[in-house]
């Protein structure tokens, strides 16, 4: 979500192999085939501790822990809690694989959006920003939040001019010449009603507390998921992007947009191999072993065919998708960010966290993909073809 999901972690491959990891190599070997139009990466998908919140249709994002809890966090806010909108704000700490209460949103909302940016007002350090969504009687909101994760108070911020449900967010350089400055947010698609999408795309600036319309999006899009990542380089783009992905309606589904703050314009890009809607999770994190620069991940919502747990990865850097190993659980109406993997602060992990995992039941299920980097002169070797034979779990921590 995240800059939209940010990650602190770098790549790379630790020295050390803490209990967690030796087991998961034992279950599920090192190197994992994709399919033979796909690129060869390395990656395990491990079980953590469950979202305490049960929820569905909330928003998720990475930054600095709150008080109490170290290094890079996952942030999961609002959602659909038993039916009713939920205003939960729930941290999850890789390095004691536990999660902490938060305070709740001043506005519960299920169907928002969320990334992390400097904060406003002069507050020092990141927030995470939480903005539409549901209102009451399940109109569409403006309502734009953003907790300090030095304070860890929720500050109430100028809402967003379109109200939208089901909106994408990302962090981004700010767009010049709007009145904007320094880094901004932007909220891009979203609904006013259901099976149809938005295309308004609307950037916040911190530095200077104001919205700002900007270019809209080339495809009406809502239940969507967004990112932030480096940008093409084949299309001429440079510096960070913003990427929209998937959605509804249905033309909307399989079909992939960037966005160039130095532009003001989005471009097509090649659509993801696996269509999906309904809530679709992406994140930005660095690359599988083989390719180079960050990548944008994919997992989860829905296609043509129902609930999906397909995993795919997108390269700035050669402009195609690849196909990684597949979520142990579907999520639907879920969300994913990127952070360290449990037990190891100098790994990177992209986290698939709770939402519906069948067609109607509701989890707090959360999975983290463990990203293999190779060390400094490593040359990949072919992967074996024997697939994985189901997740690890993590034990759970003691009391």
């Amino acid at each position: 979500m995240q800059r939209s999901d940010r990650q602190d972690s770098p790549p790379g491959r630790s020295r050390r192999r803490p209990t967690w990891r030796r087991l998961a190599v034992a279950a599920l070997a090192p190197l994992l085939a994709l399919t033979a139009t796909t690129a060869t990466a390395q990656g395990v998908w491990v079980t953590v501790a469950p979202l305490p919140t049960v929820r569905v249709a909330h928003a998720a994002t990475s930054a600095h822990c709150p008080e109490g809890l170290r290094g890079t966090c996952v942030y999961a806010v609002g959602g659909s809690e038993a039916g009713l909108d939920s205003g939960k704000a729930e941290a999850y700490s890789p390095a004691t694989n536990t999660w902490a209460t938060l305070p709740p949103l001043k506005t519960p909302r299920s169907f928002l959006s969320a990334t992390t940016a400097p904060c406003p007002g002069g507050v020092k350090g990141d927030c995470v920003y939480a903005i539409g969504g549901t209102g009451p009687l399940g109109a569409p909101s403006r309502t734009t939040e953003a907790y300090s994760t030095e304070t860890g108070v929720w500050l109430s911020l100028p809402p967003v001019p379109t109200a939208r449900i089901a909106p994408a967010a990302a962090t981004a350089p700010c767009t010049e010449g709007l009145g904007l400055g320094g880094t901004c947010v932007y909220v891009f698609g979203g609904s006013v009603a259901a099976g149809t999408g938005l295309t308004t795309v609307e950037a916040y600036s911190p530095a200077t507390n104001h919205w700002a319309t900007v270019t809209s999006l080339q495809i009406g899009r809502a239940n969507h998921a967004g990112a932030a990542a480096p940008c093409p380089a084949d299309l001429g783009l440079r510096g960070t992007c913003v990427y929209a992905i998937g959605g509804v309606p249905a033309n909307a589904r399989s079909s992939v947009e960037v966005y160039s703050p130095v532009l003001n314009g989005w471009r097509h890009l090649p659509d993801i191999p696996t269509g999906r809607d309904d809530g679709p999770g992406a994140t930005t994190a660095p690359c599988p072993e083989g390719i180079s620069d960050g990548c944008v991940y994919v997992l989860g919502g829905a296609g043509a065919g129902g609930l999906l747990n397909n995993f795919e990865a997108y390269s700035p850097v050669s402009n195609t998708w690849v196909t990684l190993p597949s979520i142990p659980t579907g999520h639907r109406q879920t969300a994913a960010a990127t952070a360290p993997c449990p037990k190891r602060p100098k790994s990177s992990c992209v986290y698939a966290v709770a939402g519906f995992v069948d067609s109607t039941l509701d989890s707090g299920t959360t999975e983290a993909f463990a990203i293999e980097r190779p060390p400094a002169g490593h040359r990949p070797q072919p992967a074996p073809t024997r697939p994985p034979t189901g997740p690890v779990t993590l034990p759970a921590p003691a009391p």
